[in-house]
C-alpha cells in the first residue's frame, strides 16, 4: 500500500480489507488477530478513535455489524509472522490476490514458526492486551 502513511495505517487498512473479504465470503463468525495494540484498543472502546485512522475504523465498525459473532484479538508480534511476511510481500510487489482454502507456499515456513511460537507460550498464548468479542444477536453484550 503505497498510500499508507504508517504501520498503524497499514494495520487498519488490512483489518478493513479482511472484514470486507469475510463479508463477501458469506462468513457470519470470524476471529481476527492483529499486533497493533493501538488499533485493536480503538476498536474495543467506543470512543477509541485514533485520528490518523478514524475513518478506516469507522468503516470497520460498520462492517463488524454484518457478523453474527466476531472476535478481535491483540496478539504479540512473535505470533504474527504470517501477517508480516504477507505485508512485506504486498509492499514490495504489485501482488493483488487473496487465498481462502490453501495458504500459498511463500508463507508455509512462517505458518509453522507461528505455530511453534504459540506452543512455546509466545504470541497469542500470552495474555492479550485487548480482546473484543461481539455477538450481534445480543448487541451490547461484550465479553
Amino acid at each position: 500500500m503505497s498510500y499508507a502513511s504508517s504501520a498503524m495505517h497499514m494495520e487498519a487498512e488490512a483489518l478493513r480489507a479482511s472484514l470486507f473479504i469475510a463479508i463477501h465470503q458469506g462468513w457470519d463468525e470470524v476471529e481476527i488477530e492483529g499486533d497493533c495494540a493501538t488499533v485493536m484498543k480503538a476498536l474495543a472502546t467506543i470512543d477509541g478513535d485514533v485520528i490518523e485512522v478514524s475513518f478506516i475504523l469507522s468503516d470497520c465498525r460498520h462492517y463488524m455489524e454484518a457478523f453474527r459473532f466476531i472476535l478481535l484479538r491483540h496478539v504479540y508480534r512473535e505470533a504474527n509472522g504470517v501477517a508480516h511476511r504477507l505485508a512485506h510481500l504486498a509492499r514490495s510487489s504489485s501482488l493483488n490476490e487473496f487465498w481462502v482454502d490453501e495458504p500459498p507456499d511463500i508463507i508455509q515456513d512462517v505458518l509453522m514458526e507461528d505455530g511453534c511460537n504459540i506452543s512455546r507460550g509466545l504470541g497469542s498464548m500470552t495474555p492479550s492486551l485487548y480482546d473484543l468479542s461481539l455477538n450481534n444477536n445480543n448487541m451490547g453484550d461484550n465479553t
